[in-house]
């Protein structure tokens, strides 16, 4: 039988399912319940019968034996040690690697005999007795069909509550689907991503259509064609609007599989963390979430690296020994954030402005008029407050790769920290890259596009408005003050000889700031087009667009101008 046709649906399948093993394996190692167990022996067989019906032998067997060693504790005849849980994290990683290899290439063989050996060999230990220490933690779901009987409550038990996000949790107490699973599976359907791409990238190209229409109807001045031009305008925004949500997944998808990372990585460096999950069930477009991943790893693990202590380094601190990771998703306007937090041991704003020096990222002369200047260079090219390379850290590319990500993603960093407390990382990132809100203005006879992600409002700037101090511009505005750039200058355009301008006012990271343009022309739904920035363009586009009249404009960032 010829399965390549198969094997990006096995790919996808065999995702979910690895997805679902590491979840189920976590939830058993924090002692949550024996349900989860069935869970696990559930994912596996199923992963165990498609490689079977595709002929990959080295999965099945992987798949196989840990079946035979989750079936010891589904009827609780194992002792459940670290031990055990150990070699089912192995084995659950031998799998990965076994599909991931597989998936590349069909005639790819993975020798798995090591871990299949140490998987039978875990089966016939002298030790595999009942676990009458689990029995007293873990509820055995009955598979009995009769009558539902009122639940046993748990006995106590003397280690310590750990708080856990909630969590959906599938019933084990039966085998077969139940009417509402089935009926939501029959309303899905499994879909190419890039088709989803194609369709995004068409609806783009509608939109630009509609706009120029909607130029033409204006210059018309033909009632029935404006009519027409109206109608067809909504049907796109409409179409637009469902694609766009076709588009959006939960960040759950991405967050779950952090537990594992945070798991092994605590397990490393000798550091006991409990990791919390906030808001998985928000939602943003699948291009976003596809490039997130990198970032929030990284600042994950320099949590864990930097930031949390060991638990003898706590109880000196007169804290608890076991330390707080929290990973959070907010909607605000029409952004998403994340956030990276830990009850740590601060950033040391001293020693880092000693390391930038040292470095010679900084001048030594140089004086930081606030914390958030020098928390802003752990941010730099090469930084690193850590002497020794390791696996985890020492390198300097880790709030390095996520700034530069970040703001290529058209989003914000944002850092704050508290000595001795802990600390927070704030990602602000856009819902969707494909179709943006943006203000359009006018500088020497160019167009440009802001996105609205940082914009508060728009304005004239007056005269008597402007003032300097130590030869930086300063707006006045109802009587707050804030820095101004002029466009004109950051662009090298000819200053004007005339005072009017347009102001825009930006909510960023360090503050708030006023570009000052030529004009501000009003806002637009603009089409997002990556491009290659030439050698020596200066940092502050990050894409361009089509505008209603056909012609071209760069989409600026915010950042990058400040």
């Amino acid at each position: 039988m010829n399965t390549q046709r198969y094997t990006d649906l096995f790919r996808a399948e065999a995702r979910d399912r690895l997805a679902e093993m590491n979840t189920s394996l976590l939830a058993i190692e924090r002692g949550e319940g024996i349900e989860h167990v069935a869970e696990l022996f559930r994912a596996v067989h199923t992963v165990k019968g498609m490689s079977a019906a595709m002929g990959y032998t080295s999965v099945r067997d992987v798949s196989h034996a840990l079946e035979a060693l989750l079936e010891l504790m589904r009827r609780q005849a194992i002792v459940t040690t670290d031990a055990v849980i150990d070699v089912l994290f192995e084995a659950v990683d031998a799998l990965e690697a076994a599909i991931a290899a597989v998936s590349a290439d069909e005639t790819a063989t993975t020798d798995v005999s090591r871990i299949v050996a140490k998987l039978e060999a875990t089966v016939a230990a002298p030790e595999a007795e009942i676990d009458t220490a689990a029995m007293q933690t873990m509820e055995w779901p009955t598979m009995q069909v009769s009558a539902p009987t009122p639940p046993v409550p748990q006995k106590a038990v003397d280690t310590p509550p750990v708080e856990r996000p909630a969590v959906n949790q599938r019933s084990a107490l039966s085998p077969f689907p139940s009417a509402t699973s089935v009926e939501k599976a029959q309303r899905s359907v499994r879909v190419d991503a890039q088709r989803l791409d194609t369709l995004m990238n068409l609806i783009g190209e509608l939109v630009i259509a509609r706009g120029r229409l909607q130029e033409v109807a204006r210059k018309a001045a033909n009632p029935a064609f404006s009519e027409a031009v109206l109608h067809a305008s909504k049907l796109i925004g409409n179409l637009q609007t469902e694609i766009t949500t076709a588009r959006m997944v939960p960040v759950g998808q991405a967050f779950e599989r952090f537990e594992r990372l945070v798991r092994d990585t605590a397990n490393t460096l000798g550091k006991k963390v409990v990791f919390e999950i906030l808001g998985s069930d928000i939602e943003v477009d699948k291009s976003v979430l596809d490039e997130i991943g990198e970032p929030v790893m990284h600042l994950i693990r320099n949590s864990l690296d930097h930031g949390v202590e060991t638990p003898q380094e706590r109880r000196a601190a007169g804290k608890p020994p076991i330390a707080r990771l929290t990973l959070s998703a907010t909607r605000e306007r029409s952004s998403v954030v994340i956030r990276v937090s830990d009850d740590g041991r601060g950033v040391n704003v001293e020693r880092v402005l000693e390391r930038a020096r040292h470095a010679g990222l900084v001048d030594d002369d140089w004086t930081p008029v606030s914390d958030a200047e020098i928390l802003a260079l752990i941010a730099r090219p090469g930084f690193s407050t850590t002497a020794k390379v390791t696996d985890i850290s020492g390198r300097g590319v880790g709030l390095d790769v996520v700034a530069t990500k970040v703001r290529s993603l058209g989003g914000a960093m944002e850092m704050s920290t508290d000595a001795g407390a802990g600390t927070e990382i704030r990602l602000e990132l856009p819902m969707t890259l494909a179709i943006i809100h943006a203000v359009l203005a006018r500088s020497n006879d160019e167009i440009y596009a802001l996105p609205i992600t940082h914009v508060v409002e728009t304005l004239m700037v007056s005269p008597d408005m402007v003032r300097f101090e130590d030869g930086q511009e300063i707006l006045e505005i109802r009587g707050v003050t804030m820095p101004a750039i002029r466009l004109r200058e950051r662009l090298g355009h000819p200053s004007r000889n005339d005072k009017g301008a347009h102001g825009v006012v930006l909510d960023l990271p360090d503050g708030r700031m006023t570009l000052v343009v030529d004009e501000f022309l009003g806002q637009q739904e603009i089409v997002v087009k990556q491009f290659d920035a030439a050698r020596g363009m200066p940092k502050m586009f990050n894409g361009a667009t089509i505008l209603t009249n056909g012609s071209p404009a760069l989409i600026l960032d915010a950042q990058g101008i400040a």
